[in-house]
């Protein structure tokens, strides 16, 4: 499983540079083309747009998948370990659910779009909107597999389904104690 899941947030980070890379060619010919020919492309500004809404939901997920999401630990430091673990596990659920939730309405809204067309790009609205349901499908199926780890951990036991977050990211914004 671990390396099932390294490969696809490899893949993920893959996507997620060309999506970068293409925001940043497409801005950088836009400055030029606005003050060398006073035109601005109609279909840039909308593909930037667009390739920005992608790169933060394919991102967020990943970031759930490694627990890197900005939290606070007021009181889960002093916690014990099974306490922690059952803190876990109901954190999990609320994410599972929430996440179950969103996609769910992030379809029916992307299906709702299916009549739109962007006016710059002329693409089916549906690519940028089926974003939010492909980013928080994929944090409810990362949320379920560290949920089965955080179930094997009030067991006494220890699922290793993750992959090291170095394996796949810098984790520079981790504190050292938790690499």
């Amino acid at each position: 499983m671990a390396k099932a899941l390294l490969a696809f947030c490899r893949a993920v980070t893959w996507v997620q540079l060309l999506l970068l890379l293409t925001m940043l060619g497409v801005m950088a010919s836009l400055v030029f083309t606005r003050y060398m020919f006073a035109y601005s492309p109609p279909w840039s500004e909308e593909l930037t747009r667009f390739a920005m809404i992608w790169l933060v939901m394919l991102g967020g997920a990943v970031l759930a998948l490694f627990d890197d999401h900005i939290t606070l630990f007021v009181f889960v430091e002093m916690m014990g370990p099974r306490v922690r673990a059952v803190r876990n596990l109901v954190v999990r659920l609320i994410m599972i659910t929430t996440s179950g939730v969103v996609a769910y309405k992030g379809i029916k809204f992307a299906d709702g779009m299916s009549g739109v067309v962007a006016w710059g790009l002329n693409i089916n609205m549906t690519v940028p909107a089926y974003s939010v349901t492909v980013g928080f499908g994929l944090i409810l199926i990362f949320n379920l597999i560290l949920l089965i780890d955080d179930v094997a951990v009030l067991f006494g036991k220890r699922a290793v389904l993750v992959p090291r977050q170095d394996q796949v990211m810098d984790g520079s914004f981790r504190p050292q104690d938790d690499l």
